[in-house]
């Protein structure tokens, strides 16, 4: 019995000495993120190409995705006009150009 008490307190005593320890190094864990530059997102949302080819064209988006072509991103949206007209335009995920 005496055994295991003493096991306890052993245990329990190396738990209290590393917690110090364990709190700088989230400390410095901390620190470095918080002066890390954070990296925002560059160029058009498929959201946003979307909301773009609507208010441009006056019709309604029936599907859209983003797609590779070559080295650049593309979202193509296929529109619906209020004619019933159908149709397909892309935006550079980069830049917003349309096309």
């Amino acid at each position: 019995m005496r055994t295991g008490r003493h096991l306890v307190w052993a245990l329990l005593s190396l738990l209290a000495a590393t917690a110090p320890l364990a709190a700088q190094s989230q400390d410095l864990i901390d620190r470095r993120q918080r002066h890390e530059p954070r990296i925002e997102p560059v160029g058009v949302s498929l959201d946003q190409a979307v909301e773009m080819a609507q208010r441009r064209f006056r019709a309604k988006a029936v599907r859209a995705e983003t797609v590779q072509n070559g080295d650049k991103r593309v979202h193509q949206i296929r529109l619906l006009s209020a004619e019933g007209k159908v149709w397909t335009v892309r935006v550079d995920a980069e830049s917003g150009a349309m096309h």
